[in-house]
Formats: structure tokens, C-alpha cells, sequence
């Protein structure tokens, strides 16, 4: 995967964190929609976190639930 601003950048970084949480107030959350619409490599990256988020999640459920029947 090629660097991104998020590479570099802790408070780009943070409102990623933020928006993938939703946890971000309007005003941002459309501000930063807006700057993922101009910048495609950040867009994807996003993309691809949001992804790794929802498999981790998925994940943590699945063991929670086996953990639940064997105990």
C-alpha cells in the first residue's frame, strides 16, 4: 500500500479514528467527507480501515460467542 497523509499527519489521523468510531460532530464529519473526496489515496485507505474495523468486530463476536457456549 503507498503512504498517505495519514502517514505523516496525527491530527488527520485522529479525525479518521473519529469518523470510523463516529464520533466526529456534523461540521467535521462533512468536512471530512469532503476532503476524502478530493484525495483518493486517503479515500481508499479509509475504505480499507472501515473494512479491518467491521472484520475485527465480527471477529471479537465470534469469539465472545464461543467463549459463551463453553463456559
Amino acid at each position: 500500500m503507498k503512504p498517505t497523509a495519514f502517514d505523516s499527519d496525527t491530527v488527520l489521523t485522529e479525525f479518521l479514528t473519529d469518523y470510523l468510531d463516529g464520533e466526529l460532530s456534523t461540521a467535521e464529519r462533512e468536512s471530512f467527507e469532503e476532503y476524502l473526496s478530493k484525495n483518493k489515496d486517503e479515500r481508499e485507505f479509509m475504505r480499507k480501515a472501515y473494512k479491518g474495523k467491521k472484520a475485527l468486530a465480527r471477529l471479537a463476536k465470534h469469539m465472545n460467542d464461543k467463549t459463551s457456549v463453553t463456559a
